[in-house]
């Protein structure tokens, strides 16, 4: 048993098959880890906006959508996650997909020693992880924002935000970027609220006008920052 509440995962487990979802929630539940478990693809993404999911257990037949195509989805939406493809079809070329995508393959059936390592290996990839963090090695330093902007409107789901809330939210970024348009005038503080107004857009689903440019206010900041040397924050690469 851990004595670090801190590491306890959250699973996510599909399958169609009742049996083999209990068997994997099982030895999942007895290592003290929290396992989430649907029996198809489509119900494990309605859960995406509200869990975050260390690891997933995902059968490749399912029903509506391929297991792989998944595991593709979860890979490039969340490049720490451990995947695995539990899967009864023993194919060479699908093998070869799960490897170029750093997804584990289990074929059916399977050893509970093969459930047991995917856990434990995300664990002790979580504190290399930890280690970088404090010694500040970490890529992600900075917190990556244009990694997961896309997902802030759909996790906090606050519909119906009243219009002088809006109007106001408007008025100071579009405030901000235009003092950021200036060399004389930009200021580190403006860079922050500019930052602090548009990521509270995308949290509150506010739908922003167009900037003078024509082009959004997100990639209106992403220019000025390129132009003063700062980091872009909604633009990956």
């Amino acid at each position: 048993m851990s004595d670090r509440p801190t590491d306890q995962m959250n699973v996510l487990v599909i399958d169609d098959d009742a049996d083999v979802r209990r068997l994997i929630v099982e030895i999942i539940t007895r290592k003290e880890h929290m396992a989430v478990e649907v029996s198809s693809a489509e119900e494990g993404l309605e859960l995406l906006p509200y869990w975050t999911f260390q690891v997933a257990f995902i059968d490749q037949q399912l029903p509506g959508m391929e297991g792989l195509l998944l595991g593709e989805y979860l890979r490039r939406n969340n490049p720490d996650m451990m995947i695995a493809l539990v899967t009864g079809q023993p194919d060479q070329q699908l093998k070869r997909r799960t490897r170029d995508l750093s997804i584990r393959f289990i074929p059916k059936p399977f050893k509970l020693q093969a459930i047991h390592e995917v856990l434990d290996d995300y664990v002790a990839d979580a504190a290399e992880r930890e280690h970088r963090r404090q010694r500040k090695e970490d890529e992600d330093y900075a917190p990556p924002i244009a990694q997961f902007v896309e997902e802030l409107t759909p996790c906090f789901d606050m519909a119906g935000v009243p219009s002088r809330l809006e109007e106001r939210l408007v008025q100071v970024i579009k405030r901000s970027l235009n003092d950021l348009r200036s060399v004389s005038r930009y200021t580190e503080r403006d860079r922050v609220i500019a930052l602090s107004g548009l990521l509270t857009a995308r949290v509150l689903g506010v739908s922003l006008p167009r900037s003078e440019t024509g082009g959004t206010y997100f990639e209106e900041y992403d220019r000025l920052m390129r132009s003063h040397g700062r980091r872009t924050e909604f633009e990956e690469g």
